[in-house]
């Protein structure tokens, strides 16, 4: 009997990849790994700044439901709970230190009024503030800006002294940073006399100021941080001070006080790292007087 041998298998057919094969391949998977790489970077930049924005709505948001509840309680408790007056006994009661006179001073920067804003019986002194750059009131720098929160007791004798400025204490204890509007306009414009931003963008080599790029909007640095507005949704000239019979009853008519905010990211931390650009977050509170003030 004869066997039959299969054939040797060619040393062609058994051997493996080629060094330009293996070259290749690896070429393909490092441009797929790059890719990968670079989208989660991008996705992990995206993701900082939406926290970002996150972190400046967070914060401004508490602050303007501060306020809100602020205002709310000015005026309260009025001289009216003591003695059932008019007008005239209303302006004698003004410096008790257990009367609430509700605002005294506002203007686009500031707003001073008093009221028991924490519910425990004792009326307080409570003060909002714009500062500059420099921490400088009022502010005439630039600009991103600081709102501060003071609030203290009352003390009695200093609220109403013509023709002096009103006269409690304050403490700034609470502040909001990284604010951009600060307008002042002249009535009955809405807005306009934003301070200008410091510094210049992180991208194109930093040829470009703040205010160029962040403020192409204009209200975006030019809105008022305070303004105020009558019964009828009217907007009332600012400022207004306690400290004459015209300024009292200007006082008077103001039935909201709009809080306006505007907050940049930081140049540290809070920007886009991969096109530089800082995010803007606006948020707007509507203060409304749940009181009449002390000569109503």
């Amino acid at each position: 009997m004869h066997k039959k041998f299969a054939p040797a298998t060619p040393a062609s057919a058994t051997r493996g990849f080629t060094l330009l094969e293996l070259m290749v391949a690896a070429a393909v998977l490092l441009v797929v790994v790059a890719a990968a790489v670079n989208y989660i970077g991008v996705a992990t930049q995206r993701s900082e700044l939406e926290q970002t924005k996150v972190d400046l709505t967070q914060e401004g948001r508490e602050f303007v439901d501060e306020f809100e509840r602020d205002i709310h309680q000015a005026g309260f408790p009025g001289c009216a709970a003591f003695n059932g007056a008019g007008t005239a006994n209303c302006i004698a009661d003004y410096n008790l230190v257990n009367v609430a006179d509700g605002i005294v001073y506002i203007s686009n920067t500031r707003i001073a009024f008093e009221g028991d804003v924490t519910g425990s019986g004792r009326v307080d002194s409570v003060q909002y503030e714009l500062v500059d750059s420099n921490g400088a009131y009022p502010p005439a720098g630039t600009c991103p800006c600081t709102i501060r929160r003071s609030q203290v007791a009352k003390v009695a004798g200093l609220s109403y002294n013509p023709p002096a400025a009103y006269g409690q204490a304050t403490n700034w204890s609470q502040e909001l940073q990284n604010v951009i509007n600060s307008g002042v306009p002249i009535y009955p414009a809405t807005y306009g006399g934003g301070l200008p931003l410091s510094g210049n963008v992180l991208f194109d080599n930093g040829a470009i100021t703040n205010t160029a790029y962040y403020a192409q909007v204009t209200t975006m640095k030019d809105f008022p941080v305070f303004t105020a507005y009558d019964q009828t949704g009217a907007l009332v000239a600012l400022p207004l001070d306690n400290t004459t019979l015209a300024g009292q009853q200007a006082l008077t008519a103001i039935r909201s006080v709009r809080l306006t905010i505007n907050l940049l990211g930081t140049a540290s931390a809070g920007y886009d790292q991969k096109t530089g650009v800082r995010p803007v977050v606006t948020l707007v509170g509507d203060g409304r007087r749940g009181n009449k003030m002390a000569w109503e």
